[in-house]
């Protein structure tokens, strides 16, 4: 009983002691930074900036932003290195900066492919930076109009981004860590998402996913993989949850489309005469019909299997071309190659890794996509077919 009462007074004690703060940043005095760019001016000067949250807005702002009120404020700052630039934002804010709850940070086309280098040394070592950090590349465009973009959907504008990547099938919270492993990685290319500003439905401009941007060894943009591209280069990654495709059926004069929602992906590296590396790429997936302008009538087992086995074709062709057009044009190793020799061939790893640059543009590469159609639909046929039109 007496254990008992002293482990009760002893708590009671300690309550007065953890609780409360414990340093004088209290709430009123800090701007929550949402979200922020980084760009080059014309004169080799940089330019940060932040959006930050107005907290007696956020309850009743509009959506989206529009109007007076909005939810949020950017401000930015200009100087001869991030941080200068980053002081001339703090000179301007009555709050300290809090970077706790950033989710997106966007890039300029200028600033990337001049180098993004110093910029990332900054930005590592400034421990207010969260590990769970998507930093976007905006092609074409500037990070500060990416962050003053206006979208209907959510109260602030760069909440969209990650939803639009996560509603694709891509993931999210990862490219900055995926970006610093690539980048000290022997072999590898660091690669980060990509968006681009577009004309919407509506008068004003809206932002949209584009696919995938290629940096080099010296943290210089390369160039880009489209939509479509970049898909395929997630799935070899195993990096993406949903994809839909369209394909030409020339047999039964149509098209159909599929949606893909489970995949898989194997690479099985070996070593031909002469030291040349070869790359076998296993894709699998389950999907169903999404659409089917054809005459044939998919309830058939043997129509569905020639479907099947077009698209299959069709998309090891595309799979092909792309890792083609990376391996000509860019010379850069985005799909883990590298990691597949060292896993399986240690050996040899060793005694190439050091011309691994100047072997990947010639690695032989053989894709084989098995996708297999589970679910048609309700229907076999499209319904607007007379009888006499349809092939079972």
């Amino acid at each position: 009983m007496k254990v008992r009462l002293s482990s009760r007074f002893i708590w009671l004690f300690c309550i007065p002691l953890i609780t409360g703060c414990w340093d004088r940043n209290e709430l009123s005095d800090r701007a929550f930074d949402l979200a922020a760019s980084a760009d080059l001016n014309k004169d080799g000067t940089y330019l940060t900036a932040g959006q930050f949250i107005v907290p007696s807005r956020i309850g009743s702002g509009s959506i989206g932003g529009s109007g007076g009120d909005k939810p949020y404020f950017i401000e930015s700052g200009s100087g001869k290195s991030t941080i200068e630039s980053i002081q001339k934002t703090r000179q301007k804010l009555s709050r300290i900066i809090t970077r706790g709850h950033r989710h997106n940070y966007y890039i300029g086309e200028d600033l990337a492919k001049n180098g993004i280098k110093d910029m990332l040394d900054a930005f590592s070592r400034d421990p207010g930076n969260r590990i769970r950090l998507d930093i976007w590349v905006v092609k074409g465009s500037t990070g500060l109009e990416a962050l003053q973009v206006p979208y209907p959907l959510e109260k602030i504008p760069s909440v969209a981004s990650v939803k639009i990547h996560k509603a694709v099938g891509g993931t999210t919270g990862t490219s900055y860590l995926d970006f610093m492993t690539a980048a000290s990685t022997e072999g590898s290319y660091p690669t980060l998402p990509v968006v681009d500003i577009v004309q919407g439905t509506s008068p004003q401009k809206t932002i949209r996913f584009y696919g995938r941007a290629i940096f080099g060894h010296d943290y210089k943009l390369v160039g880009y993989l489209n939509f479509v591209e970049g898909a395929y280069r997630q799935w070899i990654r195993r990096r993406i949850s949903y994809f839909d495709t369209v394909e030409a059926i020339p047999e039964a004069n149509g098209e159909v489309g599929i949606i893909i929602t489970k995949f898989g992906s194997k690479i099985k590296s070996s070593i031909l005469p002469n030291n040349k590396v070869k790359m076998d790429i296993m894709l699998t997936g389950i999907g169903h019909v999404g659409e089917n302008t054809t005459n044939w009538d998919l309830s058939e087992q043997h129509n569905l299997m020639l479907v099947q086995h077009v698209i299959n074709m069709k998309t090891s062709e595309h799979v092909r071309d792309m890792i083609t057009k990376v391996q000509k044009q860019f010379g850069t190793d985005v799909f883990g190659f590298n990691q597949t020799l060292n896993r399986q061939h240690p050996r040899v790893w060793n005694q190439l890794k050091g011309q691994w640059d100047t072997i990947f543009p010639d690695i032989e590469v053989n894709v084989n996509v098995h996708i297999t159609l589970k679910y048609i639909g309700l229907v076999g046929p499209s319904l607007q077919l007379k009888e006499s039109e349809i092939k079972k």
